[in-house]
């Protein structure tokens, strides 16, 4: 197997089509064909179905496609690394949808002053988030997790030879705009919120319980709206009476003061932390990230 041909398989999956695969791929049909024949022969399976709709995934193909993109993505990100030369600030960040985290990363932009550097953020699924460190895609994730999933959550980052670091510990709070009839409440309880609709991000196949970024369970809530950005969670919370329940930090330069966060009766809290491969040493620009964190969170 060659990453040529994970290549293959991959944008005949994203066209549906051997034809508009080789064409966007500015090789012959044939090449493109032999390429995928040689795969199947190679592992005893049948990657795709041809008819005169197209191509389709067959069910192993299916399962070949996703080991196939986690190949041809550390390939990218080999290539990338190292097609520039090794001078400059290098800091690759997969999080959780966090503002403080995008606003502290602009910080470390703003003080960046090298000549080259290649900084990347990007707010993932938290399972997406714990694969990208555990493959060295990102150099440092960010998580925070529910006092009651800790355990488990180590448990799983042992397993991969990764380590969670405490940052801070805060209580849960509610997210809700300003002029939501609980906006006034010094806090709210958990029966209060059951008439309003309840947001959440997407986890994709990964919905064990402690994977989600929410104190509360979507089973809790009559009325629940999945989506899988902040920038749609921002404009659900500005337009309507939906809520969200987080970390309670979020930088009001961001939303001019339009979001507000309440407190929520609980006794449960976020851990707020890094994760990290044990076998990476930090870099002096992933060790001033992380301090800007902790400080970010000194200064509210």
């Amino acid at each position: 197997m060659t990453i040529q041909q994970c290549i293959y398989a991959m944008e005949i999956h994203h066209t549906g089509s051997f034809s508009e695969a080789a064409r966007k791929l500015f090789v012959s049909q044939s090449s493109l064909s032999a390429g995928i024949k040689q795969l199947e022969e190679e592992f005893g399976i049948k990657i795709f179905e041809r008819s005169k709709n197209g191509a389709v995934l067959t069910p192993d193909g299916a399962e070949f496609i996703r080991y196939a993109a986690e190949i041809v993505a550390k390939n990218d990100y080999i290539i990338n690394r190292y097609k520039r030369s090794n001078t400059g600030a290098r800091l690759y960040v997969s999080t959780q949808h966090y503002d403080f985290i995008a606003d502290t990363f602009c910080r470390l932009v703003e003080e960046t002053t090298e000549a080259e550097y290649s900084l990347s953020l990007q707010e993932k699924e938290t399972y997406e988030v714990i694969r990208d460190v555990e493959l060295a895609c990102s150099d440092i994730g960010i998580l925070a997790i529910k006092d009651e999933n800790i355990d488990i959550m180590n448990r799983y980052l042992q397993n991969k030879e990764i380590t969670f670091s405490t940052l801070f510990d805060v209580k849960p709070h509610v997210f809700l705009r300003r002029e939501h009839p609980l906006s006034g409440e010094a806090y709210l309880r958990y029966e209060m919120l059951k008439s309003y609709p309840f947001l959440s991000y997407e986890q994709g196949a990964h919905k064990d319980s402690w994977f989600a970024e929410e104190m509360i369970s979507a089973d809790f809530a009559a009325r629940h709206i999945v989506i899988s950005d902040r920038a749609t969670l921002m404009n659900v919370l500005l337009r309507t009476d939906a809520y969200t329940v987080g970390t309670g930090i979020m930088p009001s330069a961001l939303n001019e003061g339009k979001i507000i966060s309440v407190p929520l009766d609980s006794n449960s809290i976020y851990s707020v932390g890094y994760i990290t491969r044990n076998d990476r040493r930090p870099t002096p620009v992933l060790e001033k990230f992380i301090s800007a964190v902790r400080q970010f969170r000194d200064s509210i």
